[in-house]
């Protein structure tokens, strides 16, 4: 027993001293990713209030630089790609690089691109903002990925037995294209282009990109009446639309009558309750 022993251990110390001595080029680089925010979507795999994981066979961007501005952008799908410290040649052994992220998959130059929702194949736009790694380094690398943009979701209800709700259509006109940097986690919206995006029914849920809500505009038609309001005459005590958030504006049609029931930030804590009544 003592022999056995005595063996195990000199196998254990081999094992040690080849890991020890393996080059860090030659380490890979493992990544772990997870998701906060708001709803579902296909792929990803998210839940009901936005948070989730990626599967193997997603794809997203991988963004890694360097203090020097070296950079490099990987499309790194999940349970298929390896990458090694040897492939970022500017990640010097014991230097300190960074790891962001993007989803869906994007071109970024040095650290930024254009992002339009009504181009994007998918307007729920991920990032992980960075964050420093010690280069040749074999623990994990964890990414937490945060919705980017801010949604805006109206929903209707009534008493009149006359009213067809999903006969309701409504209109958002809002800033719809930003640019992402990836190196700082931001967008700017300086020079944003406004679109307009259409849903039908009781229930109506809008991306935007974070804007001011006097920026934010909604029409809603129901049979001939027509009615636009800005966000901001709705809901004045709301605050600026910030990503990952979600703002619920809730409307009850009575007698006639649009109604604001209340508007509340829902996942990101309790930023008050708007009471008021509009009329159609």
């Amino acid at each position: 027993m003592v022999y056995l022993a005595t063996v195990a251990v000199a196998l254990a110390s081999v094992g040690c001293s080849k890991h020890e001595q393996r080059p860090a080029a030659e380490r890979p680089i493992t990544i772990t990713t997870a998701i906060r925010g708001m709803e579902e979507q296909s792929a990803p795999q998210l839940e009901e209030d936005g948070s989730g994981a990626f599967a193997d066979g997603d794809t997203f961007t991988l963004y890694v630089y360097g203090a020097d501005g070296s950079s490099s952008a990987i499309d790194y799908t999940l349970g298929a790609t390896t990458l090694y410290w040897r492939e970022l040649p500017f990640a010097a052994d014991g230097t300190t690089v960074n790891f962001a992220a993007c989803y869906p998959v994007q071109r970024p130059v040095e650290g930024r691109f254009g992002f339009d929702l009504e181009q994007a194949s998918d307007p729920d736009l991920l990032v992980a903002a960075p964050i420093g790694v010690v280069a040749g380094t074999e623990r994990p690398v964890g990414l937490t990925f945060r919705h980017a943009m801010h949604r805006l979701v109206v929903v209707f209800s009534t008493t009149d037995a006359d009213v067809a709700l999903d006969a309701i259509t409504t209109v958002c006109r809002a800033k719809a294209s930003c640019t992402v940097d990836l190196t700082e986690g931001v967008l700017d919206t300086t020079g944003a282009r406004t679109a307009a995006f259409t849903e039908q029914g009781a229930r109506a849920a809008f991306l935007v990109v974070p804007q001011d809500p006097a920026d934010v505009s909604l029409e809603i038609r129901l049979g001939d009446q027509i009615k636009r309001y800005r966000l901001d005459e709705l809901a004045p005590a709301c605050g600026a639309l910030a990503g990952g958030k979600q703002l619920t504006v809730k409307l009850g049609i009575r007698n006639g009558q649009i109604q604001l029931d209340d508007c509340v930030i829902e996942g990101w804590g309790d930023q008050g309750t708007i009471e008021g009544e509009i009329i159609l």
